[in-house]
């Protein structure tokens, strides 16, 4: 089963999401700080970071996913 815990390898793609499609009634009408606490309370509920963790600019991208080597990059060629 794929879950924000066992298949995002970074954290980005979780606040991008959140923050230009929720609610589904009214995109984009979160703020930046609900965004980060919806961010939170899911890596939270995923086991990713403390309940105690503040999520911002700053702290997201310090976010150590559990399958950050799951995914290839490949680089893009001529």
């Amino acid at each position: 089963m794929k879950t924000v815990g066992s298949y995002w390898p970074m954290p980005r793609p979780c606040s991008t999401t959140s923050g230009g499609q929720c609610p589904s009634t009214r995109s984009k009408s979160l703020t930046s700080d609900e965004v980060y606490g919806v961010v939170a309370y899911l890596l939270n509920l995923n086991g990713v970071i403390p309940e105690s963790e503040t999520m911002n600019a700053q702290s997201l991208p310090k976010v150590t996913m559990p399958n950050r080597e799951g995914f290839v990059v490949f680089a893009r060629g001529k």
